[in-house]
């Protein structure tokens, strides 16, 4: 592909008076609802370090909230470090992983401050917990917190994984062990972009990915929890993040970033969506299947930027229409109103569609046993059902002999940024501006200014 400087990103003037940005922070996940807890299992506390600004002095009153120690607060616009991001590359803990690190590195305990022999990283190595701490290989730690600091990077590999930045291996107290990758916020996107985003796609789109994904993951490290070790997870809950490049299932080393990732990075580096001079969370999902959906149908802090907009332009998408069908006996067991057993056992005589799809609601029934009917949304349904069964919560549903079918429209939860609508977008020619602000109606595109540092 052709690759041409960035041309077509017209960030929106900042007034120095007016700017109240913290600048790091379920696509949000598309199958999540909303942002995932912190982590309350993990031990410890994230290492405060000194911020350019004061956040306390910078927030008045009534709009003060908690902000990550390391985290600035933008009151005018400033040159600052280049953010770091924290993402959990082993989502909901795991009982080992492998660790290989090639080339030099150093141990340092989190939990004491105290660096810590590395001769226990020696080649491919095992990480466990134990009742003291973590076990490395066959060394045994104290410290429930370890952090691996590579000369250089990406040099760190966790199960077939490798990475950029560095390493926290943290010992959870439900007896799990879990890494945490820190690194800058634009070596992170270069790999989001190529995990979230088909290289095939145009580069219009794809820089748009990358402006999204850069917005939805500083708002998440804004939000996160001070008790909370990581901002995001690796998986779709957060966005997608497979690292430098991995193994897969069959043995083969695969990319996880390229040079075009590299390049559409650089050339959006640092432009964030701002809503009212705030970043907010930019939710998407890969096909809307005609119209977005309203995001505050589905998120507590969506806002207004994630209102419904027609979108025809992911026509092209093979999840545009589905149709799927599970048995009728499962459906209703599946169903069934919690506390309520009597009922539960009477047959659903008939199904009552409430909202349809393709109207940016999400779609709402009332299901009928012996004169009653109880309410459920696409939403629940794509909770109670089997996973896989149902793309998104925008569909039509019937009864058929003996099955219940579903006649659904797009994939994911259809609010704000439309993946497959952004490819259709670029092909007829517009922006990466007109994308972005298309799918966040009333959303400035800001630049954030740090200290350049290539990829």
């Amino acid at each position: 592909m052709n690759w041409k400087p960035r041309r077509d990103i017209r960030v929106a003037a900042v007034p120095a008076f007016a700017l109240l940005i913290a600048v790091i922070a379920i696509r949000t996940a598309p199958e999540t609802h909303e942002p995932p807890p912190p982590l309350q299992t993990f031990t410890g506390t994230r290492t405060a370090t000194k911020s350019p600004l004061s956040p306390s002095s910078a927030l008045s009153p009534t709009s003060r909230q908690p902000v990550t120690p390391n985290i600035p607060v933008i009151v005018q616009p400033v040159t600052m470090t280049e953010p770091e991001i924290r993402v959990n590359v082993t989502p909901g803990g795991t009982s080992s992983f492998q660790v290989e690190v090639r080339g030099p590195f150093r141990l340092l305990s989190l939990s004491s401050g105290e660096w810590v022999p590395p001769d226990a990283l020696s080649g491919k190595t095992v990480v466990m917990s134990t009742a003291a701490g973590l076990k490395i290989g066959s060394h045994q730690f104290k410290s429930d917190r370890i952090e691996i600091q590579p000369e250089s990077s990406p040099t760190i590999r966790i199960d077939g994984h490798l990475y950029r930045g560095k390493m926290r291996l943290f010992r959870r107290t439900d007896g799990k062990v879990s890494a945490v990758n820190v690194l800058p916020i634009e070596e992170y996107l270069a790999s989001v972009v190529d995990s979230e985003m088909p290289a095939r796609f145009p580069q219009a789109a794809r820089r748009a990915q990358a402006i999204v994904a850069r917005t939805y993951a500083l708002y998440q490290a804004q939000q996160a929890d001070p008790k909370s070790v990581f901002d995001l997870l690796s998986s779709q809950r957060s966005q997608k993040y497979l690292g430098v490049e991995y193994v897969d299932a069959a043995g083969r080393r695969l990319a996880g970033e390229s040079e075009s990732s590299r390049i559409v990075v650089k050339e959006t580096r640092g432009t964030v969506c701002t809503w009212k001079n705030e970043l907010f969370c930019t939710y998407y999902s890969a096909v809307c299947g005609g119209c977005t959906t309203d995001g505050r149908e589905l998120f507590k802090d969506a806002n207004e930027s994630l209102r419904p907009v027609p979108c025809e332009w992911c026509r092209d998408s093979p999840s545009y229409r589905w149709t799927t069908a599970m048995p009728r006996d499962e459906f209703e067991k599946r169903t069934g109103l919690p506390g309520i057993r009597e009922r539960n056992a009477v047959p659903i005589g008939a199904i009552y569609q409430i909202s349809e799809p393709g109207q940016g609601v999400i779609s709402r029934f009332e299901l009928e046993r012996e004169g009653h009917r109880d309410p459920v949304s696409g939403v629940e349904l794509r909770d109670r059902l089997p996973a896989g069964t149902l793309y998104s919560p925008n569909f039509r549903m019937s009864f058929d002999k003996n099955r219940v079918v579903f006649e659904g429209r797009g994939h994911g939860h259809g609010a704000g940024f439309c993946q497959w609508g952004a490819k259709g977008q670029a092909e007829a020619g517009r922006s990466t501006d007109d994308i972005v602000r298309y799918y966040y109606p009333g959303a400035d595109l800001t630049q954030l200014s740090y200290a350049e540092k290539p990829l």
